[in-house]
């Protein structure tokens, strides 16, 4: 279903890019050429978020040069969170035992630089109206990697149907008796503040998109983006402890301020 999703959405930028081409002559010609403009926003991803900043730099009125910068937090299709079986409830549980997610042996967040191009495809009217631009950009990908752990019933603790101790372990590959993959052994996950032993892994970023600028004052940038995604890894990316890839495509729909200047 994303496949296709993302298909139409590029045919749709195809299609809308050669309409822009036919329709140049209606532009509104008096219309200030804004030479510069920055936003910031957050988008919401089929795989995640992330929070992501972008500058322009424009020598013509319909197409601009773009440098974009986004940090995300990914979320892996195969993650599912479980409650504890130790008790609790809601977000972290009234015993302290938070939620968990079985066979996760890393979380994985990106830092993300990258350039490309925005076309403007229709012009804002005088006093209201949506701007719509198309814009893709690529660039260079590091993902974090950052040991996903759990605490575990300590087994020396154990006496008749109690125990009075957890140990903290993350995915030992090469430990066939770690307590890590199983499930009745797990109070909980340890949290954030646990496990900074981090890995890097390089790859490499694409998008493309449309922005929707609402805004009523020309210098003032608020935009609705959507669009499609890719990001590509040199390796599997050892999020799950199965069902790893090197490719992960997403869709996303964010939000953007910001403002423009004339020079």
């Amino acid at each position: 279903m994303q496949r296709k999703f993302i298909l139409i959405f590029i045919l749709f930028f195809i299609v809308s890019i050669q309409k822009s081409k036919a329709e140049e002559s209606t532009l509104n010609r008096d219309s200030v050429l804004y030479k510069k403009s920055w936003s910031a926003g957050i988008r919401l991803r089929s795989d995640g978020f992330a929070l992501g900043a972008e500058i322009t730099r424009s020598k013509r009125f319909k197409r601009s040069w773009l440098i974009q910068t986004q940090f995300s937090y990914f979320w892996h299709p195969k993650q599912v969170k479980q409650q504890s079986q130790y008790g609790g409830g809601g977000l972290f549980g009234s015993d302290g035992f938070k939620p968990f997610v079985l066979e996760k042996q890393n979380s994985l967040f990106t830092l993300y630089l990258g350039a490309g191009q925005k076309f403007l495809l229709a012009e804002k009217g005088r006093n209201h109206g949506v701007q719509l631009f198309f814009k893709y950009a690529g660039g260079f990908t590091l993902g974090i990697l950052k040991p996903y752990l759990v605490e575990v019933v300590d087994t020396t603790s154990i006496v008749g149907n109690t125990f009075s101790n957890t140990v903290t372990l993350g995915y030992e590959p090469d430990n066939p008796n770690s307590l890590f993959l199983e499930k009745d052994y797990i109070v909980g996950a340890s949290g954030f503040g646990k496990g900074w032993k981090l890995k890097a892994q390089p790859g490499i970023h694409v998008e493309v998109g449309m922005e929707f600028d609402f805004g009523k004052n020309e210098s003032f940038v608020k935009a609705l983006e959507i669009g499609v995604a890719s990001d590509f890894y040199f390796k599997k990316v050892p999020v799950m402890v199965q069902s790893n890839k090197f490719l992960y495509p997403s869709v996303y729909v964010g939000i953007q301020l910001g403002k423009r200047k004339e020079r």
